[in-house]
């Protein structure tokens, strides 16, 4: 319940400046018993990792592991966040600057490395500020500049020590130190610290009532400098209100209590035994993680799978690292650097950058030979495809270019030939790669074939409008029907409806200009029939004459009806005609083939055949003139 009798209030301010990223990370936990407050300062510039917020979840995963105030348990956290951004610089290295303060709400104890610092402000005065682990700061412990210079000194951000640097880190951790009521702990970064003075940081706790306002004020104070380039910059204070008290110990007491327990385990003598035991226990469960892990991280290699080899060889190298197990240690901490190698390598290629890659696998190859020799074939195959690859890469990039440029036949074919040789190589990483790539090039090809399709079947619809308007009804038909045929080869199935609609609608006009047209024929010939008995023999002679006016033009109107039946029907049959075309000149050319052949076969028989009849000649020849 000390969180509870306590006053602790936090406030923080932090901004990327004049940058699009903020590589400056800041967060706290706060528990009944202890609280942890960590702020760190990225030193890198590699965009898809922030290593200030790696190192600050690692110091405090490690605190919640075990919350404690031990200065050893702070240096094996700030350890944890060390070797994680070793093992993640991979490519560039990450490097932090951190900070760390562990309050029980009565007591701080803070760690640091690089140069985060903290100011600790008691009474309106500074008590004491962390030092740096910088060039600067060694100078100002030699006496050779005033430490008020730190500050602006060129060397001040020459670190001596930071995380994810290469080897071990020595690290500061102080000890502990009482709070009192009215204490300010603030954690600032090189962005703030750098540009705004102890002076104003006094005038800025002065003038502040609580934390907010007091970073508030910071923030304004540095953005007053109004500097052409203002760095990611952090400024966290902790204000404590009111301190957990505690109370007074009886020393007396105390030693009695002491005494009467050393007496009481050298009389019994078995803590000593229970710790062995348990220590046994713990010792049995590491080795048997070691085992299962060490296995696991084995069958992903054998089976090529090292993505997934990586985290169990680093369970076991974790597993060995807890119970000193410096052999096994070695092994899977060897295993997994193998692994990472090979996994770094297979990046590499994916990206295209061949020589990398043959870096990667040739320390995965040396690796292997020593500690996994199982790989080597696999690793050795790796490094012999490489040349493969980058053919099949460069002809990719090729196509990929013709891709963009929207020349999709030509991109087409090369992606053919480039998944031709990965199919015969045995090249499975890249396959699949290309065939996604075909699959999009032929789905924009065919997405411009419909297109033009569509284009030819709009102009189709539109002509079949104009022969509508001019009453060629027979002409409108066709050109819908065709225009509705390519909508449905291309899927647009509600043109293919409005065609199916203009259709309608011409053959309902068809029929509707015939039914007129057949009624005027009925009109003229009543009118006829009515005009000749109105007017006797002289008048049925012009009826006669109306009527076969009007039987022509009935005989003209049928003969118009057949012919457009006869064209329909015409229509019908050329499509078929074009339909079987092909096929009879296909059976034709066979026809053609086999009459040569026999001819070839006959040629010499007929040769034969033709010397006899010569002699046959001869013979009647010389018989008729005996005769």
């Amino acid at each position: 319940m000390r969180k509870e009798n306590s006053e602790f209030e936090t406030g923080f301010v932090s901004e990327a400046g004049s940058f699009i990223d903020n590589r400056d990370y800041f967060a706290y936990i706060e528990t009944e018993d202890l609280a942890c407050y960590v702020l760190a300062d990225g030193l890198d510039t590699v965009t898809d990792m922030n290593s200030a917020e790696m190192a600050v979840k690692a110091v405090l995963e490690n605190f919640m592991e075990k919350p404690s105030m031990s200065r050893r348990r702070l240096m094996r956290g700030l350890r944890d966040a060390h070797e994680w951004l070793q093992f993640e610089s991979r490519r560039v290295r990450l490097k932090a600057s951190l900070l760390v303060i562990v309050t029980d709400y009565t007591r701080m104890v803070y760690a640091s490395v690089g140069n985060v610092r903290l100011y600790h402000f008691r009474g309106g005065r500074l008590n004491f500020r962390s030092r740096d682990h910088s060039l600067a700061q060694s100078l100002v412990d030699d006496g050779r500049i005033p430490e008020d210079a730190a500050h602006l000194h060129e060397e001040r951000g020459n670190l001596l020590e930071y995380l994810g640097k290469p080897g071990k880190l020595q690290a500061y951790v102080s000890k502990k130190t009482m709070l009192a009521d009215g204490d300010v702990l603030l954690m600032v970064t090189p962005g703030m610290w750098e540009e705004v003075e102890l002076a104003e940081m006094l005038g800025a706790l002065e003038e502040s009532k609580d934390p907010v306002i007091l970073t508030d004020t910071l923030e304004e104070v540095l953005l007053s400098r109004q500097r052409r380039i203002i760095p990611n910059y952090t400024a966290a204070a902790i204000s404590v209100k009111k301190i957990y008290q505690e109370k007074p110990k009886n020393r007396a007491k105390l030693i009695k209590r002491i005494l009467i327990a050393l007496i009481v385990m050298l009389l019994i003598g078995g803590g000593t035994w229970i710790t062995l035991a348990r220590s046994a226990e713990k010792k049995a469960q590491a080795v048997q993680e070691i085992m299962e892990s060490g296995s696991l991280g084995d069958e992903y290699a054998r089976l090529g799978d090292f993505q997934k080899a990586i985290s169990p060889y680093s369970e076991a190298k974790n597993a060995a690292t807890r119970i000193k197990d410096l052999v096994n240690r070695k092994l899977y901490l060897n295993k997994q650097a193998l692994s990472q190698a090979i996994v770094d390598g297979d990046g590499y290629v994916d990206e295209g950058d061949f020589e990398n890659a043959k870096i990667s696998y040739e320390k995965a190859l040396s690796l292997a030979k020593t500690y996994l020799s199982s790989s080597v074939d696999t690793i050795e195959k790796r490094i012999q495809d490489l040349d493969g690859y980058e053919a099949i890469r460069k002809q990719i990039t090729e196509a990929d270019v013709k891709f963009r440029a929207g020349d999709y036949t030509d991109a087409l074919k090369l992606y053919e030939q480039a998944y031709k040789k990965a199919t015969e190589g045995g090249y499975d990483r890249v396959i699949q790669e290309i065939s996604g790539k075909q699959s999009d090039t032929q789905d924009k090809l065919t997405a411009i074939e419909h297109e033009l399709q569509g284009i030819r079947a709009g102009k189709l619809a539109a002509r079949g409008e104009r022969l509508l308007q001019s009453e060629e009804y027979s002409g409108a038909i066709d050109a819908y029907a065709e225009a509705q045929q390519i909508y449905q080869e291309i899927g647009k199935l509600e043109s293919v409806l409005s065609m199916e609609r203009a259709i309608t609608k011409v053959e309902d006009k068809q029929r509707s200009k015939q039914d007129e047209e057949r009624a005027a024929l009925a009109q003229q010939q009543e009118a006829s029939d009515l005009g000749a008995i109105q007017q006797g023999p002289a008048g049925q002679a012009g009826s006669q004459q109306a009527a076969a006016d009007q039987a022509a033009a009935q005989q003209a109107a049928i003969e118009q009806a057949a012919r457009m039946a006869a064209e329909a029907a015409i229509r019908e049959q050329t499509k078929q005609t074009e339909q079987n075309k092909q096929t009879e000149q296909t059976e034709q050319n066979k026809q053609t083939e086999q009459t040569e052949q026999k001819k070839q076969t006959k040629e010499p028989a007929e040769n034969g055949s033709e010397d006899n009849s010569d002699g046959n000649e001869a013979e009647a020849s010389d018989s008729e003139s005996q005769e």
